[in-house]
Formats: structure tokens, sequence, C-alpha cells
């Protein structure tokens, strides 16, 4: 067989979350609700400077860590019973 019939490519971006313009989904996803919430009051312009200061302050705070960081920050910081398979955040410790 020939050499170029060996060679085989790769993607190196197989396992990269999926994104909205430049942004990852979730982080895309705060951006959109500062700006709708803003678009709702009539203050188009701030809430575009808001969307964006909080769409880098997420990214800011996701980086580094794992995938789904955000989506376990909402299960330990909101008191919302999401997951069916999982006990409720406000129990912390489990007898027996």
């Amino acid at each position: 067989m020939k050499e170029e019939e060996l060679r085989l490519l790769v993607p190196r971006t197989l396992d990269d979350p999926p994104k909205f313009l430049f942004w990852e989904f979730d982080v895309a996803l705060v951006f959109l609700a500062c700006l709708f919430v803003g678009i709702m009051a009539g203050f188009f312009l701030t809430s575009i400077l808001c969307g964006v200061a909080a769409g880098w302050g997420m990214g800011r705070l996701k980086a580094g860590q794992q995938r789904g960081y955000a989506l376990h920050q909402l299960y330990w910081v909101l008191p919302l019973k999401l997951f069916r398979r999982t006990p409720p955040s406000c129990v912390r410790d489990f007898l027996g």
C-alpha cells in the first residue's frame, strides 16, 4: 500500500463541548438570559454589556474545571430536586 493511503487524520476536537458562536453552550445561555431580561426591561445596550460580562465571568469560573461543572454547581447550590436518581443536595449525611 502507498504511504498516502495509510495516513489517517484524527480530529482534535472530537470531545469538545457544543458551541454557540464562539462560547460553549452553557456560557452562551448565560449571555442570552441576560440579553432576554434586558430586552424585556427595555435596556438593550446595558443588557448586552451585562451579558458579555456574565458570560466572561462564567467562562472564567469554568476554566480548568471538568465537563459539566455548571450542572454540578446547580445541583449543589440550588435547593431543587432536578435529578430522579440522586438525593436532594440538602441531605449531606446518610446513616445506614
